[in-house]
C-alpha cells in the first residue's frame, strides 16, 4: 500500500470520527439551534439515537445508584427508628422501609428529575426511529430559550434608547437628500419587504434599503426608495403612504451609523 493511500485512510479516518463526535454533540442543541445553516450540516439522525440512548443509560444508571444511597440512609434513620419500635419484625416490616423508601426519594426533586430525564431518552430515541424528528434537551433547551428572550428583550431595550421619543416621519425628496433618492426617516420600523413598492401621492418608489442612523439628536430608521419607469411592469403588493410629517423637509447630513 502506498504511503498517499494511508495517510488518506487516517486522514478519513479520523475526519468520520470529528464528524461522528461533533454530530453526538450537536444532538443535545435544541431543535431551533440545529436547523440553522451553520450547524445543520452536524445534524445526523444515528448521532440523535445515540445521544437518546447514552441518556437513557446515564439517568437510569444514576437513578439506580441515588436509590441505593437513598434507601440505605433512609433504613439506618427513619427506617431503624420504625423496626425498632415494633415489638417483632417480619419480612414484611423491611420490605415496607425498603419501599418506602423508594417512593420517597422518587418524590425528591433529584429522583423526579432522574425519572423525567428517563422518560425523555425514551421518546427521543424513538422519535428519531419513528418519525425522523431529533428533539432536544430540555435541560438544555430551556436555559437556552431563556438566554434567546433575555438577549432579545436587552436588543429592544436599547434599540428604543437610540431611536428615542416618538415622533413623525420625515420625508426628504431626491432633490434634497444627499442620496439623489426619496428617503424615509422613521422611529418605527416599517418591516417593508426587500422589494416593497410605495405609492406617494402619483408616484411609484421601490425600496431600495433600510438602514438605521443617526438624526438629530437621536437615530432613525432610513428607508431609501428608487423611482418606477411610469411603463415599469410593478409586482408584488403596493403600500399607500401617506406621510405624518411635510411632503419635503430640509435634509440633515448623516453621521456614521454606530454599531
Amino acid at each position: 500500500m502506498a504511503d498517499g493511500d494511508l495517510r488518506q485512510r487516517v486522514v478519513d479516518f479520523l475526519e468520520r470520527q470529528r464528524f461522528a463526535a461533533v454530530s453526538f454533540l450537536v444532538a443535545f442543541l435544541p431543535e431551533h439551534v440545529r436547523a440553522r445553516p451553520r450547524v445543520e450540516a452536524w445534524v445526523s439522525k444515528p448521532a440523535a439515537v445515540l445521544s437518546g440512548a447514552v441518556e437513557i443509560v446515564a439517568a437510569a444508571g444514576l437513578f439506580i445508584a441515588g436509590v441505593i444511597s437513598y434507601v440505605s440512609g433512609f433504613a439506618r434513620g427513619p427506617g431503624w427508628e420504625f423496626l425498632a419500635s415494633r415489638p417483632t419484625t417480619t419480612i414484611h416490616d423491611w420490605m415496607g422501609v425498603g419501599a418506602l423508601g423508594f417512593w420517597s426519594y422518587l418524590l425528591t426533586p433529584q429522583g423526579m428529575f432522574l425519572v423525567y430525564c428517563l422518560g425523555e431518552g425514551i421518546v427521543r430515541t424513538f422519535e428519531v426511529l419513528l418519525t425522523g424528528r431529533m428533539l432536544g434537551v430540555a435541560v438544555i433547551a430551556v436555559p437556552w430559550r431563556l438566554a434567546e428572550h433575555l438577549q432579545a428583550r436587552s436588543a429592544r431595550a436599547r434599540l428604543a434608547l437610540r431611536l428615542g421619543p416618538a415622533r413623525p416621519d420625515e420625508v426628504v425628496r431626491p432633490e434634497q437628500s444627499r442620496s439623489g433618492m426619496l428617503e424615509i426617516y422613521t422611529v418605527e420600523d416599517k418591516r417593508w419587504s426587500e422589494r416593497q413598492v410605495l405609492e406617494l401621492g402619483e408616484e411609484f418608489w421601490m425600496l431600495a434599503g433600510t438602514r438605521l442612523v443617526p438624526r438629530g439628536a437621536h437615530h432613525a430608521w432610513r428607508h431609501c426608495f428608487e423611482p418606477l419607469e411610469a411603463r415599469e411592469v410593478i409586482r408584488g403588493t403596493i403600500v399607500r403612504y401617506e406621510p405624518t410629517a411635510p411632503a419635503a423637509v430640509s435634509a440633515t447630513p448623516d453621521a456614521p451609523a454606530r454599531g
